[in-house]
C-alpha cells in the first residue's frame, strides 16, 4: 500500500514539474502585470533562505519549536513502555495520560495567544538589542 502512494505521489511530482511554469504567458490581472515589471530579478530562494537565517529572533524560534517539538515526540512516543514498565496493565491509563498531555499543549497554546493579544507583552519578549531587521 505504501509503494501504491509513494509512486501516485511521485507521479504528481513529476507531473507538476512538467507540466506548471514559473509564471503565466499572460498576467492575469493588471496588478499581476505591474508585479512582473517591477520585480527584481535578483531575488532568489537560496538568498531568501539565507536572510531569514540572518534573523536572530527566527533562529530562536526555529530552535525552541524544534526543543518542544522534540520533547513532545519523545515523550509520546515512549510514554507507553515507560507507564508499562512501572504500572503492568495500565495501558488504558497510559493513553488517557497522552490525550491529558495532548489536551494540556493545546489549552496552553490557546490560553498563551490570548494573553499575549491582550496583554501585548510579546513585544517585551525579546531584549531590544536582538530586534535584527
Amino acid at each position: 500500500m505504501f509503494y501504491i502512494i509513494g509512486g501516485v505521489a511521485t507521479l504528481l511530482f513529476i507531473l507538476v514539474i512538467i507540466v506548471f511554469k514559473e509564471k503565466p504567458k499572460h498576467p492575469p490581472s493588471r496588478a499581476q502585470s505591474l508585479s512582473y515589471a517591477l520585480a527584481s530579478t535578483d531575488a532568489s530562494y537560496l538568498s531568501s533562505i539565507v536572510r531569514l537565517f540572518k534573523n536572530l529572533n527566527f533562529v530562536l524560534l526555529v530552535i525552541t519549536y524544534g526543543l518542544n517539538a522534540g520533547a513532545f515526540y519523545a515523550l509520546s512516543t515512549l510514554l507507553n513502555r515507560m507507564v508499562i514498565l512501572h504500572y503492568p496493565g495500565e495501558e488504558v491509563n497510559a493513553g488517557r495520560i497522552g490525550l491529558t498531555i495532548v489536551i494540556a499543549g493545546m489549552l496552553g497554546a490557546v490560553i498563551s495567544g490570548i494573553w499575549l493579544d491582550r496583554s501585548k507583552t510579546y513585544k517585551n519578549l525579546c531584549h531590544p538589542n536582538c530586534l535584527i531587521q
